[in-house]
């Protein structure tokens, strides 16, 4: 697969332009700023930068997760913190249980690394367009000028719509700001989403943007392209509660026969590095590693990461807890973060049954333990054997806390792909550049056809296109391999549907708020007894003696849940810049706090 490639913009000099005091960027380098943005190579240059930002901010690593993967899936009713203990992962347990403040360090990092990847964006448009404060003409303009500065507006629109969904009112930042200015709050989230759209109108219609040519074009996923254009216009319409713009741009987006789902069996390769690339992958960043990048955590001349690393110790087992260690993950640590909601395991596993989509989100306890290899494996052991095995299970007497007897493995690093879903087919494995099994190396997930597909039926109910959006609802529920397949396009059939489909993809928290927006949902019924029922499980084998493992449960303490309707539906700003802006304010149910 064709990377873009990053390099070093040692000879960029950046101006101390800024949305925010806080953000501002020093001048680095040794040309000078009017001397730059004057050639193809200078266009080509800053659009690498901008790539190279949102890789290293975004899409990148903060403590032992994602920002904003920890703000919008440890929010969502089906993924518990888990952990250790009950004080384990309170990075994680503050989001889960609506605990946070303004203060809240990940929250200020989710903030700053969308703001830093958007003034990146604004340095190609308003240095290559006359989109700047004083409407400057360019100094220079080409075809692949136009190109990077289509690039850089579905960029700018879609780090544009993330931040409306998860603040609300945040500032819209449509240029470079310089440094006497200070950003304010938009009127509203509508009005940002609306621009948003328009921004990636005004891309497609430009002609320059990229486009995939087919569903075995891998190159152009790993960029801004005309399918994720379609993806955020028909997504930011969908928030705005204007349905018939969604199914514009989502119907584009499916009529351009660019993308297509993968098979029922390979479904599973979409969370790890043999599906990067694939036909159902609307844009992943992605990158090869600079050799003049060396600056990193393994120490001077080694490679730069790839990836989220200690991502992959959040997302595997309870390690400590285990009598060894599952082949899967070959041995590295793993520390229980985001374990599977006990009784939506339970939904989805009476939904799917045996489905190729069930088993690649989670395993049953039996499958678990016995249809997964460990490492005190002999060869052809039998299932009588495997069931007194003291070499497997949960040892320890704490059992793991707060984590069901169903054990997720969506994201978790597969240093050696398991056959339970590979079929015994070889697969590349996730460690793919030698840097350790603790790296993840699977590209950053950020837009998957299947999505496109749940959000283009959802926008066709009530509508005359209610066929179309059946048939697209049916072609997610087909792949999945639970054998059920609606037969009438209802928002209940949609919902559930895409709960099954983008568990623990950062999608449900904010689909729960826009629904509870609508009067769909009641977000006070989500959200109860989620915290007071969850449990932990044990062995019996080991806490017992028992003759043969058996997995059992028990109810453990968590601190609380204490969503609030009207307050918890989105985030407040972080007090540092707050602090440093006082044009920047909370709104709804923080602006009273």
């Amino acid at each position: 697969m064709k990377k873009i490639i990053i390099p070093i913009l040692l000879g960029l000099a950046l101006t101390a332009v800024s949305c925010q005091q806080m953000l501002e960027i020093p001048q680095k380098g040794v040309v000078a700023y009017s001397d730059f943005y004057a050639s193809d190579e200078d266009a080509e240059a800053a659009l690498a930068d901008m790539y190279a930002n949102y890789l290293q901010n975004v899409a990148a690593t903060e403590g032992i997760d994602n920002p904003e993967q920890v703000l919008l899936n440890y929010s969502s009713d089906d993924i518990l913190a888990a952990g250790g203990h009950a004080d384990d992962h309170d990075g994680f347990r503050v989001f889960c249980e609506f605990r946070y403040d303004d203060s809240n360090g990940t929250l200020k990092n989710c903030y700053q690394r969308y703001y830093y990847s958007i003034y990146h964006a604004n340095l190609v448009i308003s240095n290559f367009t006359n989109e700047n404060r004083n409407g400057d003409e360019p100094k220079w303009t080409s075809n692949f000028t136009k190109q990077a500065v289509a690039e850089a507006r579905v960029m700018r629109a879609y780090l544009h719509m993330m931040t409306a969904l998860i603040w609300n009112c945040p500032p819209l930042m449509d240029r470079l700001y310089d440094a006497d200015e200070l950003p304010t709050n938009a009127e509203s989230q509508s009005q940002i989403l609306e621009w948003v759209i328009s921004e990636c109108e005004k891309a497609i219609s430009s002609g320059a943007l990229p486009d995939r040519n087919g569903p075995s074009d891998k190159d152009n996923t790993a960029r801004m392209n005309v399918g994720f254009a379609r993806f955020i216009a028909g997504k930011a319409a969908m928030f705005n509660n204007d349905p018939a713009t969604a199914r514009k741009y989502l119907g584009d987006l499916i009529n351009s026969g660019d993308y297509a789902l993968i098979p029922s069996e390979e479904y599973w390769t979409n969370f790890h590095v043999s599906g990067d690339g694939n036909s159902e992958k609307i844009f992943e960043p992605n990158f090869l590693e600079d050799p003049a990048f060396t600056n990193n955590a393994w120490g001077p001349g080694q490679p730069i990461m790839r990836g989220r690393w200690m991502v992959a110790n959040v997302f595997c087992w309870r390690t400590d807890h285990l009598a060894s260690q599952p082949k899967v993950h070959d041995g590295f640590q793993g520390w229980n973060g985001g374990a599977i909601e006990t009784s939506f395991a339970k939904k989805f596993l009476e939904h799917d049954g045996d489905s190729p989509r069930r088993r690649a989100c989670f395993l049953t306890g039996d499958e678990w333990l016995y249809e997964t290899d460990w490492t005190s494996d002999l060869n052809d052991a039998s299932l009588a054997e495997k069931k007194k095995d003291k070499n497997r299970g949960i040892s320890s007497s704490d059992g793991v806390f707060s984590h069901g007897p169903y054990f997720e493995w969506k994201h978790m690093v597969f240093i050696n792909p398991p056959k339970i879903l590979t079929g015994g087919k070889a697969y590349p494995s996730d460690n793919v550049s030698g840097l350790g099994p603790a790296s993840n190396q699977k590209n950053f997930n950020v837009a998957r056809y299947a999505e496109a597909l749940l959000l283009y039926a959802e926008a066709c109910i009530g509508s005359s296109d209610e066929a179309k959006g059946l048939a697209a609802l049916q072609e997610v529920q087909k792949r999945s391999g639970s054998g059920k397949i609606s037969t009438s396009l209802t928002f209940e059939n949609v919902m559930e549907e895409k709960q099954y489909e983008m568990w623990f993809e950062s999608c449900r928290f904010l689909d729960l708020v826009r629904w509870s927006k609508q009067g769909k949902v009641d977000l006070n019924k989500v959200f109860a007894g989620i915290h007071e029922n969850a449990v932990s499980v044990y062995d019996a084998f080991f806490t017992d003696g028992e003759a043969e493992h058996r997995l059992y449960t028990k109810p453990c303490a968590l601190k609380f849940n204490a969503f609030k309707v009207g307050k918890n539906e989105y985030f407040p700003f972080p007090r540092d810049f707050k602090t440093a802006n006082p044009n920047l304010h909370d709104v709804l149910g923080w602006a009273s706090e």
